[in-house]
């Protein structure tokens, strides 16, 4: 046999270690690819791949350094610190573009150094090492995320439910089930609807498991999902369903609070206004009527005066108990503010309103008790009805008002709104402004009135009746615009303005050389200003008018409206020596017990007896009796509306003091005061040089 060719051998030698190579490239490969199909963690995917390297390419050494590492994978199984560059060999490890690390080997130097197949083979697996590795980091971050969204799942607060197109329950979250009171095991499989009134997004009922509270309000919110199953696409629905059972009662308190009253829990205003439009609505509907009743206390701010604020709120707060203890279930009792508060009796006639009204001032008879106080309190009220009186709110609102007044001037108990009593209020209304600034500005004038002796026809005092010349209306009486001021407030300026104007005329006079008293009218609400005597101590003070040449009057329908407040304010301003005078007497029906006691120095007989007394015998008895009784109390008597010389004469025979009337004169302004007396008749009780 013939030797073989040595070039031969040579090729046929390294065709078969190219042979080897690519087995075991092949086989490194293949392993590699079964790496980067497994379910491994990081840690174990790289110590496989260093180990699979480290054996296909007889490395004595080898090193897997992980950018997100800090410490290297590494076999190590013989001495190569002394390795040369042809017995290293590394490659860095890329996936998608990303460097995911670099994996180093190295020989010992008695071993065969790396050839360049070898390096291929590195650079070649390298790819695939780092897909597996990265498959195995996102396969890992994949079961942390999952882990932490399980946990986020099971710990939050909302009820977490997915439900698939059938609306069946898929998953439960424990939130789910403290909430509903049903295990995940119980309900999955089930119909949502089972659990949720509506499965559209928002507010809805829920149906807890079992129990008297088994029903509550939810929030429920809707996310979509899609994921693979065996396959196939399933669209999922994500509930995330809220409990806002204390959301829905803290907004329940929130509305009481802003409809009713914090002191008395009544309605309010607010809720009052709506509950009246509804019923009016109603009546409109059903062809009824609806009454609505204004009721304000009397004499409520001398209880905080004098016991204290919070002796008031407890008279209001055992007010607001009697009032509901008289009303139908039907009716509304609402606190409108202060001392004022409103009853709306739907469908009611004016009788029952009547007798409504009569019921609540009865129930006032009886005295609140207040800590050991007794305290007793009387009330007036208005009625209005619509559709009669108005067909909304606002003007029933007014008009109930407006016949509340009336009954507090009156003294009547309660009053029912007329057309004619309100005919001016528009004006009136409109006036609040313009009086507010004719006030600031001095616009207002006063005119006086004589009063003089019936026994010796001398002139004793003038009274100061204020009057008003309006750019619009002309001149405007006491009656047209006082009420305004009374009921907005502006009656205490108002007072002050015609008590300085009063005196300080006073005092021009006496500068004159006339000596003249002067009378001034003041309103209850007057004698509700705790800082009344002091003003008018101040006014006499600076003017230097002697006390006595002051008189207040009062009317006496006013006086016994407070008779009590009355005889504290009138007690001190007489020890001051102020003269004080009840003005139009016989038409309030005061008690004698009272007038006995009142600091009263005059009466002042009303016109609507005088005027007539010479031709009607009533008149004149009552006049007659009148006369007697207030000199039988040390009083004075003055007779208003004396028109004639007949009731002149017949009033000084009945022993009357003073007279006053159109007889003596009209009312006039004071520069036309010093001519009247050179042409009258009449003499100056005092009269010396100036």
């Amino acid at each position: 046999m013939s030797q073989a060719d040595p070039g031969l051998q040579n090729e046929i030698h390294s065709l078969a270690a190219e042979i080897v190579h690519a087995y075991e490239e092949l086989h490194l490969l293949y392993e590699l690819g079964q790496v980067l199909t497994s379910d491994l963690t990081v840690s174990e995917v790289t110590s496989l791949i260093v180990e699979k390297i480290f054996q296909a390419l007889s490395a004595g050494d080898a090193e897997l350094s992980l950018t997100s590492a800090s410490l290297p994978v590494r076999i190590s199984r013989g001495s190569v610190a002394t390795a040369g560059p042809d017995h290293r060999l590394s490659t860095t490890l890329r996936s998608a573009g990303e460097t995911v690390g670099r994996i180093s080997l190295a020989r010992p130097l008695d071993v065969e150094p790396f050839s360049s197949a070898d390096g291929k083979l590195l650079d070649a697996v390298g790819t695939l090492a780092a897909n597996a590795i990265r498959n195995a980091q996102l396969l890992q971050e994949l079961r942390s995320n999952e882990a932490h969204l399980r946990a986020v799942l099971d710990n939050v607060a909302e009820g977490i439910v997915t439900v698939d197109e059938a609306h069946c329950i898929t998953s439960f979250n424990p939130s789910a089930e403290r909430l509903f009171g049903y295990a995940a095991v119980d309900v999955i499989g089930s119909d949502a609807r089972l659990l949720l009134d509506s499965l559209s997004p928002g507010e809805t009922i829920a149906h807890r498991r079992g129990g008297p509270l088994s029903t509550f309000p939810v929030d429920l919110s809707v996310g979509e999902m899609r994921r693979d199953c065996a396959g196939d696409e399933q669209h999922l629905l994500i509930f995330s369903i809220r409990d806002i059972t204390a959301r829905k009662h803290a907004e329940a308190a929130l509305e009481h609070q802003a409809l009713h009253d914090a002191l008395t829990d009544l309605p309010n205003r607010v809720l009052l206004h709506d509950r009246l439009q509804q019923a009016i609505r109603a009546a409109q509907r059903d062809h009824t009527a609806v009454a609505l009743l204004i009721m304000d206390l009397d004499r409520f701010k001398e209880v905080n005066d004098t016991f204290g604020h919070h002796t008031g709120d407890q008279l209001l707060e055992q007010l607001g108990e009697r009032l509901g203890s008289v009303l139908r279930g039907s009716d509304t009792i609402a606190r409108l503010g202060g001392d004022e508060f409103a009853v709306l009796l739907p469908t009611a006639t004016l009788e029952d309103a009547n007798h409504i009204a009569r019921r609540l001032l009865e129930m006032l008879d009886e005295p609140f008790s207040l800590g050991g106080l007794q305290l007793e309190i009387d009330a007036s009220i208005g009625i209005a009805l619509s559709p009669e009186h108005g067909t909304d709110a606002d003007t029933l609102l007014r008009r109930a008002d407006v016949a509340m007044y009336i009954a507090k001037r009156n003294g009547s108990g309660h009053a029912l709104y007329t057309a004619e009593q309100d005919q001016h209020s528009p004006m009136r209304l409109a006036l609040v402004g313009e009086l507010r600034r004719a006030i600031d500005q001095n616009e207002l004038s006063l005119y006086f009135q004589p009063k003089v002796s019936l026994k010796d026809s001398r002139l004793l005092c003038a009274e100061a009746l204020v009057r008003w010349q309006h750019s619009r209306h002309g001149m405007l009486g006491p009656d047209q615009f006082v009420p305004v001021a009374e009921q907005t407030g502006l009656i205490r300026p108002l007072a002050r303005s015609v008590l300085e104007a009063a005196v300080r005329q006073c005092n021009r006079w006496r500068r004159e050389g006339l000596d003249l008293a002067v009378a001034v009218n003041l309103s209850m609400r007057n004698l509700h200003d705790a800082e009344i005597v002091d003003m008018i101590r101040q006014l006499l003070g600076r003017w230097g008018i002697p006390p006595a040449r002051l008189v207040i009057e009062i009317t006496e329908s006013s006086l016994m409206a407070d008779a009590a407040r009355a005889m504290e304010v009138l007690s001190r301003l007489r020890e001051m020596g102020v003269g004080i005078s009840i003005d139009d007497f016989g038409t309030g029906y005061s008690s004698l017990a009272y007038l006995k006691r009142l600091p009263v120095d005059e009466l002042k007989i009303d016109k609507s007896f005088v005027a007539n007394m010479a031709r009607d015998e009533n008149d004149a008895a009552i006049v007659r009796s009148t006369i007697g009784l207030a000199h039988d109390l040390g009083l004075t008597v003055v007779a208003e509306g004396i028109e004639d010389q007949a009731t002149w004469d017949l009033l000084a025979a009945l022993g009357c003091d003073v007279g006053q009337g159109y007889f003596v004169s009209r009312p006039m302004p004071a520069a036309a005061l010093g001519v009247w007396l050179t042409t009258c008749g009449w003499e100056p009780r005092y009269w010396r040089a100036a």
